[in-house]
């Protein structure tokens, strides 16, 4: 399973993940290796008299269990890559020492700044990296990669700052990314098994804030791929990402994922391609809970959420997005499957131009539910925009949509529609059609637009006398709670919208 939680959340995953914990450099011991690059004759690598350059740290096999300290406050330029592999019980660790800022590695324009292939039991923390010169060129800040290595296991990138990987355009396993897991290879499947992205900021990239897992062995039908599958779809497992403010995840080539307690703050500001905030692709079971998305700048998608192709079991629920340019949500898909996708329970806050976008392939099954939506003054939105006629298995219901001030709120629904809304509030919204068990009412939500982040939604509870209240359509497995944790029924009419009871009760 992969997992990406809150930093609160992470005490409840003790059970089943060991703690991971910073290294102190009280750890040090024989073997340990101390890096300087400030320092002015190179040494043996004690604390007494460290190495001076990333070459010698290369130059050097590392031992399960061996310690490779960066000096604090030092800079180093080149690339980190390292050789060895650590066991179970015993990682190689890489980290920091002494007093004052993290350590800095800057590749200085070169492929990686720091690159870690063909090892495993590996773990790297309190570094600062950057690759900012030679802008436009292809480049990542932290590559880990796997070539015909089979599985490999146990990977922490911890309170890592990310920044500046001014790369090109391209998305792959080459691709330019702050941080980056990819598995290429002709010989041997490959994947990860343990990886834990915990802590770490990235910000200002070119193309990708955090990509894993690029692989070429995706090949199945549900992406759209022709048999016979000479590298058939090997999904990796096991990771767990945290606590992320930067430019967005996507999740590839992977099995039950849970994508939680991220902060995606500013995306798809430079890229001439089509970029989302949050979203899988070719992968089964992902789940999206408790993130923030906000600032996509463009509408070539730049909407927070994205179900696409080669999926399967892809829920996003408890989340809020905001000031998205591109809007709220997409289900795209073009010679693939996308099949029992489930949105519920989301606030959108001055999204624009889109809420749920429909790519032009057929979708197998698809339920938004329980979500609301605010568009405020000087916003507009098409709430659907159903642009497609393949075959499309799409339920929009129990959700409120407010349109309020100037700007507009519509639906764009084919004749004959695939979407087939009931039980919905969409007070100001033009072009709705049928709506069974709907109503065009002022929901009375408490106050909405007032929302400051994900932590700060009260405002959209609706007051006392609400006409959204128990008048929804009962669901089946609606996921127990609303996006305040409070409880949802499961054999009466719940509330319509994305809070269950008003903030009084």
């Amino acid at each position: 399973m992969i997992r990406f939680r809150s930093p609160a959340s992470l005490a409840l995953a003790a059970a089943c993940l060991a703690v991971v914990v910073p290294v102190p450099a009280s750890a040090a011991g024989p073997g340990t290796i101390h890096v300087d690059c400030a320092a002015t004759a190179p040494g043996d690598g004690s604390a007494a008299r460290p190495v001076t350059s990333l070459d010698a740290v290369n130059a050097t096999r590392l031992r399960p269990g061996q310690l490779v300290l960066f000096r604090r406050g030092s800079r180093c330029t080149g690339t980190l890559a390292p050789t060895g592999e650590g066991r179970p019980g015993a990682p190689i660790q890489i980290g920091a020492y002494g007093p004052g800022a993290r350590p800095v590695i800057d590749a200085a324009g070169r492929p990686d700044a720091v690159l870690l292939r063909n090892t495993q039991w590996i773990e790297l923390r309190d570094l600062e990296i950057t690759n900012a010169a030679a802008p436009g060129s292809n480049r990542r800040g932290v590559h880990v990669q796997l070539e015909n290595y089979g599985q490999g296991h146990h990977y922490v990138l911890q309170n890592l700052n990310v920044h500046d990987i001014w790369g090109d355009d391209t998305k792959s396993t080459s691709g330019s990314d702050g941080i980056l897991f990819s598995v290429v290879g002709d010989e041997r499947a490959s994947s990860f098994d343990d990886v834990r992205v915990v802590g770490n900021r990235v910000a200002g990239v070119n193309r990708g804030g955090i990509r894993l897992v690029v692989s070429q062995w995706e090949q199945r039908a549900q992406v759209g791929s022709t048999a016979p599958y000479t590298k058939p779809w090997t999904p990796n497992t096991h990771i767990v990402v945290s606590d992320i403010g930067g430019d967005g995840i996507v999740i590839l080539t992977a099995r039950d994922a849970v994508v939680e307690g991220n902060h995606i703050a500013g995306f798809q500001r430079r890229s001439a391609g089509y970029n989302a905030g949050l979203w899988p692709w070719n992968s089964d079971g992902t789940a999206f809970r408790h993130n923030e998305v906000s600032g996509g700048t463009t509408t070539r998608d730049g909407m927070a959420f994205d179900v696409d192709q080669g999926t399967d079991g892809t829920t996003f629920e408890y989340n809020y997005s905001h000031d998205n340019a591109g809007g709220f949500l997409l289900l795209c898909n073009a010679a693939g499957r996308v099949a029992n996708a489930v949105i519920r329970y989301n606030i959108s806050q001055n999204d624009s131009y889109r809420g749920v976008e429909m790519c032009s392939g057929g979708l197998e099954s698809a339920h938004v539910y329980n979500n609301t939506i605010y568009v405020g003054d000087r916003r507009s939105m098409t709430v659907i925009n159903e642009n497609t006629t393949a075959p499309h298995n799409v339920r929009f219901d129990n959700n409120i949509v407010v349109k309020a001030g100037a700007g507009t709120a519509a639906m764009r629904l084919q004749p004959g529609t695939a979407v087939r809304p009931t039980h919905n509030i969409l007070y100001g919204v033009t072009g709705a059609g049928d709506n069974p068990g709907g109503s065009t009412a002022d929901p009375l939500l408490d106050t909405p637009g007032s929302a400051t982040g994900i932590s700060d939604l009260d405002g959209y509870h609706v007051r006392t006398g609400s006409p959204a209240l128990d008048a929804g359509t009962i669901i089946p497995g609606n996921g127990g709670r609303d996006i305040f944790g409070q409880p949802v029924p499961a054999n009466r009419p719940p509330t319509i919208g994305a809070a269950e009871r008003p903030a009084a009760d």
